[in-house]
């Protein structure tokens, strides 16, 4: 095909953007709405092209940041045409060739975001193995975030086959087993990453490191020990002494880039309180005031501290469901169901009726997000917590609001209520504790992402949350 022809009289093509031996991938526009689209072209004739209608099969039903999705299917007598995200960008292999070897610091945050696609896409149900991981397909777009392209040669895992019958891959990453010594899975995508790894690391195509091994080569280009090892277990020729699951790697990743968390662990082995157990119920009077956000933080305090909690969510604000979409996009939602679901060690149950249904098998802490105390059930519900928190707004300008609308609510047990605030001046604490007419305020710093605490934020919730539990008498 050539600039200016037209597919199926919606497309017009720009420019080839590559051709392989099945397939070739154009840049064309939408002639209707002006707007640019990759279209991969799959001769029919091919013998190879089951394996590319696979690749039509495999794409339609996923959905992550790093992947293009399909957005048109169309065909005439000789060809299917598969019309997708246009990615606009140099893919690593032109860029390692242009700027050379690529520093250790950008390696690893691209080995997190290929080891994040990696997982969403062994957590399939079958799994997709990608099977033909190298720098070509991985493209740094304009807008910096790295994507993951070309399908053509992935296929869904069967633990009923012993071996794959068509062997695929590039010669340099493609893992021993992918040459006929048995059936590629999740390992298999690992052992192409370990390799990709190397030729951006060292600037040297695998097939051509000579006679110095891994080992010296990543060494020769300033890669540290640390990270030295982590390739080489991803590299073993015997599956078994890889990594096994994503999961693993990324943990092991994890340490290397974050070795204060390292330190974090031990300090939480060393801190934990494996005795806590109770119903923690988290609200506010005026809508917007951080109650999700606290009761992410408590729980992901308690979850590192090695006890077992779950979070509910007793209002209809939807932020449990949005929360599950967008991790699940990320591969980073371990389990879900109808009405639960488990990431980062700690059990969701979004827009639950009542904690009533909540299983409490093996649970020590139960959080409820509550939300605002704007109904009569609402107040029942939280009142029958073992700890009532009220969350104050952090804007001074709102305290005197706050005041008015807490006092119009009727409680029996108002006086065993705790009010939480995050303030960043100790006069505002001592206003809220003059409006409120009650001494039962804890004031904590905001945490900036309740899903991955820092050492400092950990000893910061912590001891918010002991004076909490003295207030209350627990």
């Amino acid at each position: 095909m050539i600039k200016g022809d037209t597919i199926a009289e919606k497309y017009r093509i720009v420019e080839c953007l590559g051709e392989g031996g099945t397939s070739a991938v154009y840049l064309a526009e939408n002639i209707a709405l002006n707007n640019l689209w990759a279209i991969k072209v799959l001769s029919k004739s091919s013998r190879w092209i089951s394996f590319d209608v696979d690749e039509i099969g495999i794409l339609k039903n996923l959905s992550h940041p790093m992947l293009p999705r399909i957005a048109d299917l169309t065909e005439d007598s000789d060809n299917y045409y598969i019309v997708m995200d246009y990615f606009s960008g140099s893919n690593l292999l032109k860029i390692i060739e242009c700027q050379g070897r690529i520093s250790e610091r950008t390696l690893l945050k691209w080995t997190k975001d290929i080891l994040n696609v990696l997982r969403y896409l062994h957590s399939r149900t079958p799994p997709v193995i990608y099977r033909d991981l190298k720098p070509a397909n991985l493209i740094v777009d304009d807008s910096d975030q790295l994507r993951l392209v070309d399908f053509g040669t992935a296929r869904y895992y069967s633990d009923e086959i012993s071996e794959d019958t068509v062997y695929i891959g590039t010669q340099g990453y493609a893992a021993p087993e992918q040459y006929g010594i048995g059936q590629t899975d999740q390992r298999t995508d690992l052992y192409s990453l370990g390799m990709t790894i190397i030729h951006l690391a060292t600037g040297i195509h695998p097939v051509k490191l000579g006679s110095d091994s891994i080992r010296d080569s990543l060494r020769k280009a300033g890669i540290t020990q640390n990270f030295i090892r982590f390739v080489l277990k991803l590299t073993q020729t015997d599956p078994l002494k890889r990594f096994q699951t994503c999961e693993k790697a990324i943990e092991e990743l994890d340490r290397i880039m974050n070795p204060e968390r390292q330190f974090l662990k031990n300090y939480i082995a060393k801190k934990a309180k494996k005795n806590f157990r109770g119903v923690i119920a988290i609200a506010s009077v005026l809508p917007a005031s951080g109650v999700t956000s606290l009761c992410l933080a408590i729980g992901k305090h308690l979850s590192d501290n090695k006890v077992n909690s779950v979070l509910v969510e007793l209002n209809s604000s939807g932020d449990f469901n949005r929360m599950r979409q967008y991790l699940d996009e990320l591969g980073e939602v371990k389990y879900q169901s109808d009405n639960r679901f488990e990431t980062n060690n700690l059990i969701f149950y979004p827009n639950a009726s009542d904690f009533g249904e909540v299983s409490r098998k093996g649970i020590d802490a139960v959080i409820l997000d509550v939300g605002q105390l704007n109904a009569e059930r609402k107040i029942s519900q939280f009142n029958h917590a073992d700890i009532r928190i009220v969350v104050c707004p952090c804007m001074p300008w709102k305290y005197d609001l706050f005041s008015e609308c807490n006092k119009n609510i009727e409680s029996s047990t108002k006086n065993e209520w705790i009010y939480a605030a995050s303030v960043t001046q100790s006069y505002e604490g001592q206003k809220l504790k003059k409006l409120l007419g009650s001494n039962k305020l804890v004031l904590y710093s905001a945490v900036k992402n309740p899903f991955y605490l820092s050492i400092e934020e950990h000893k910061r919730i912590g001891t918010a949350l002991n004076k909490i539990c003295a207030l209350a008498g627990k």
